[in-house]
């Protein structure tokens, strides 16, 4: 009989030493977006059995980054959602949110709108208030509701055994440029989705099913994802081998930044040839006020664009009035200044031709300077000779109302007459006494501070 060596038994001891001892380690691992691959490890809940579900990052119109984070677990069977603040530090915990009841598989994901970080130039999601749940029944039909609202549940297939979800590009200039609210997943292993996209018309429905032909049979896990290069992927495990297919690029209005040309002639002359009069003629004249791009011919700004006046309604709204017409698109203007003191903006928004409404998200004391810096800003505009013209770069000062002090007062002191004594005993006892007589004279009491802020 042949006897094993004893580093071998060493070394097949520790091969199988986790299982024998049912020591086993066991991890959850999310995967988040950021600048660099990243990998950090959660724990949401401890002693109970689960499969990893999907996250999903909200921010909100008007906030300068993301706000909160919801997960989504197959807990024993049942769906249950969890939600963390933002930004997460250690002593923040997961907590329970609310639970979808028994499922299969289940995804999460924001639907929203892509906008340009003007500072920053790169596109982010201004997400809605709450996220779409997609889950998986016992009988494998896919269904999808918005948050916690069954009345708004509705089937999107039938037969499915895992789904992946993403929010894909959206163009920012042609409506019906749409990759969609993207739900993906597998039916007798091949790939197959469903996107709730936004129509030319401005409708919101969701399209017919499609299946991904490229990926074929076989597949055994799916993954949707989105790409920096303005693509939406599948991605699947077919027989240990990944494979994966990319969507094309929604260039418009993306993929480039916006370019704009201005125009300046001078000494212009017309000439008009073979000019036929017919009589009785009517004149006639039109005028044409481009939204943009902007290229028309003008006077000098002068003057120079200006606040006139303003007006603070409470710590939170201005009204600011211009020396002359105004105006804008809505929702875009706030992305072309910044303030001093900083201060998040609600809402911009244009009123009486001539002023602009701020609303802040956080109070601004009434005594306090406050300085709005606009960059040059073509979705809003300043009417010069009956032309809307950009708004060229510049600051605007809005003063802060002066300080109210204690207003002086005067006292009147009533003459009294009165007697000082004072008697000091030592080696020998002596008495001094004197009389003092008050006249009548004025108090003038002086400011002794500022009301509060």
């Amino acid at each position: 009989m042949r006897s094993v060596p004893l580093d071998l038994k060493q070394k097949l001891l520790k091969r199988f030493y986790g299982t024998s001892t049912d020591n086993l380690p066991q991890i959850q691992v999310i995967a988040k977006q950021a600048s660099i691959n990243t990998l950090i490890t959660e724990v949401i809940h401890e002693d109970i059995p689960a499969n990893f579900g999907d996250v999903a990052i909200r921010q909100l119109p008007g906030e300068a980054q993301p706000s909160l984070v919801y997960a989504v677990c197959v807990d024993n069977g049942t769906g249950s959602v969890y939600s963390r603040k933002m930004p997460a530090y250690a002593e923040q915990e997961w907590e329970f949110v609310w639970s979808i009841g028994s499922v299969k598989d289940v995804a999460i994901e924001f639907d929203g709108d892509w906008r340009i970080n003007p500072k920053k130039r790169y596109y982010e999601l201004m997400t809605e208030e709450t996220p779409y749940i997609f889950f998986i029944d016992g009988s494998n039909n896919l269904y999808v509701q918005k948050w916690s609202d069954v009345s708004t549940r509705i089937p999107l297939a039938e037969g499915v055994s895992q789904i992946s979800v993403c929010r894909g590009w959206q163009s920012t200039l042609d409506t019906g440029v749409d990759q969609g609210l993207i739900i993906g997943y597998l039916r007798d292993d091949k790939v197959f989705y469903r996107a709730y996209c936004q129509q030319s018309n401005g409708e919101y429905i969701w399209e017919t099913e499609n299946e991904v032909t490229e990926l074929g049979t076989g597949n055994a896990t799916l993954c949707v994802f989105r790409t920096n290069d303005f693509r939406v992927g599948f991605l699947t495990e077919n027989a240990g081998v990944m494979n994966y297919v990319l969507s094309d690029r929604t260039y418009a209005g993306q993929a480039m930044p916006p370019e704009y040309a201005e125009s300046w002639p001078q000494d212009v002359k017309v000439w008009m040839n073979n000019v036929q009069y017919y009589y009785p003629v009517f004149s006639e004249h039109g005028e044409a006020i481009p939204d943009m791009p902007y290229l028309a011919c003008y006077a000098k700004d002068e003057p120079a664009l200006s606040v006139i006046e303003h007006e603070r309604i409470g710590l939170r709204e201005i009204v600011i009035t211009f020396n002359r017409m105004v105006g804008g698109i809505n929702g875009a203007f706030e992305n072309y200044f910044t303030t001093f003191p900083v201060r998040p903006v609600e809402s911009c928004v244009w009123q009486n031709d001539n002023q602009l409404k701020l609303t802040l998200a956080q109070d601004l004391g009434q005594s306090v300077d406050f300085t709005i810096t606009v960059s040059e800003c073509h979705e809003a505009w300043q009417v010069i000779d009956g032309h809307r013209m950009p708004i060229e770069a510049t600051a605007f000062v809005l003063a802060g109302l002066p300080i109210q002090t204690i207003l002086r007062e005067t006292a009147m002191v009533t003459p009294i007459a009165g007697m000082y004594i004072n008697i000091k005993t030592d080696h020998r006892a002596y008495l001094n006494e004197s009389v003092t007589v008050n006249v009548e004279s004025t108090v003038t009491l002086p400011p002794v501070g500022i009301l509060p802020i």
